[in-house]
């Protein structure tokens, strides 16, 4: 499915109010939602053995890293082939880090998640399906071809 009109749109509306949160507390709960997904991807980040994970400094910093990032590639949606680069170079780099390729399924999850707790009744069916095809387009540009077999 590719991303059309209408799903940006979705996309761009609820990026609004979930930014309205603050990037900081979105990003701290997009993280709570990757380590009850996946609680061993915790072992990917240098903030894996503070006391108090998620009053951590360095996981904060490293959430509103995530979640800017994600408002940059809404605010560009509507020009994908724009976005192409950096994502690409991107995924390049979380191959580096030792991301795999089920990893952005986790994420994926994850944002939906926090997508539908930052949203509550504004999280419709709609919105979920805008993200979900958004998300996916991402994903596959981020991964490229680092994880051919």
């Amino acid at each position: 499915m590719s991303v059309e009109p209408n799903h940006v749109q979705e996309v761009e509306n609820s990026w609004k109010k979930v930014a309205a949160l603050g990037v900081e507390n979105v990003g701290v709960l997009l993280f709570k939602n990757i380590f009850t997904i996946a609680p061993e991807a915790l072992e990917l980040f240098s903030f894996r053995n503070e006391p108090n994970l998620y009053d951590s400094l360095t996981l904060k910093a490293h959430g509103v890293n995530v979640v800017n990032t994600v408002g940059k590639a809404v605010a560009g949606l509507r020009e994908f082939y724009t976005l192409v680069p950096a994502l690409a170079a991107l995924g390049e780099r979380h191959v580096e880090y030792g991301i795999l390729e089920p990893h952005y399924d986790v994420v994926g999850k994850a944002l939906l998640m926090t997508l539908e707790q930052g949203l509550g009744d504004a999280f419709t069916p709609q919105v979920k399906e805008a993200w979900s095809i958004v998300y996916e387009a991402v994903a596959v540009t981020m991964k490229g071809d680092h994880y051919k077999k």
